[in-house]
């Protein structure tokens, strides 16, 4: 297989994503990002595929789900080509030995650090936010929702605020 073609809606959670992984110069690409990133979603999906179940919406079950997942000759990717391996699988569950399989120890130790980084800093923020403003509500979530569709979009929210 030289690529996967993915064009996904409305799948666990991943509201619209068409890209194409190009297999042509690697054998394997990993997916790592921080959480709420939609992994999991994406693995569900592809765990479906495996399994010939549908996919669906977690949180508008009723929306229109589509899930078409191909080689570059948009050929329907074969359940026997897929593998996934889930986060809190007790069988390939994290350990250092699926972690340092997944990413080069030292590039996760520096995206770690980044991670820890980023979380300090959304700390002191809400914090003097909070201090500021005398507000006794959840500031995360509040300026999340003000921003995006959810609570839980935090820095999505910055982000589109910079943007602006």
């Amino acid at each position: 297989m030289q690529a996967l073609k993915m064009d996904l809606e409305n799948c666990y959670g991943i509201k619209k994503l068409k890209a194409e992984l190009d297999f042509s110069q690697t054998r394997a690409i990993a997916v790592y990002a921080p959480n709420g990133a939609m992994k999991t979603s994406l693995a569900q999906t592809f765990n479906d595929l495996r399994h010939g179940t549908d996919s669906s919406d977690r949180i508008f079950p009723n929306r229109k789900t589509a899930r078409k997942i191909t080689d570059e000759n948009n050929k329907t990717l074969s359940p026997d080509n897929i593998f996934v391996i889930r986060p809190y699988d007790e069988e390939y569950g994290h350990t250092e030995k699926t972690s340092t399989l997944l990413v080069d120890s030292k590039l996760r130790k520096e995206y770690e650090q980044l991670l820890h980084q980023v979380e300090t800093s959304k700390e002191i923020f809400l914090e003097n936010i909070k201090r500021q403003s005398g507000s006794k509500k959840d500031l995360e979530a509040e300026i999340s929702l003000a921003f995006t569709k959810t609570d839980k979009e935090f820095l999505i929210a910055l982000v589109a605020l910079r943007m602006k």
